[in-house]
């Protein structure tokens, strides 16, 4: 049986790792993926809980704010931005 897992997606933050542990320290599962990762590979990711969206002063580039695939909201899965 695989463990649930949380999502991080990397949004330019410095802190993802340090999140990441601490999420695995409360006992819960964590992995961190680009912040351009599709909706069918989150779907093919097995027992997925929840996604935090990590930003940080590096989700700019050029000028232009990098953001996530929107359908990502439609996943039914809980989303904290």
């Amino acid at each position: 049986m695989k463990q649930d897992m949380i999502v991080i997606l990397d949004l330019g933050s410095h802190e993802n790792t340090v999140l990441a542990r601490a999420i695995r320290a409360l006992g819960v599962y964590s992995e961190i993926y680009p912040h351009d990762i599709t909706v069918e590979e989150l779907k093919a990711l097995p027992n997925v809980k929840g996604i935090i969206i990590n930003g940080g002063p590096n989700n700019v580039i050029d000028g232009v704010a990098i953001d996530i695939n929107p359908a990502i909201y439609t996943l039914g899965i809980p989303v904290m931005a």
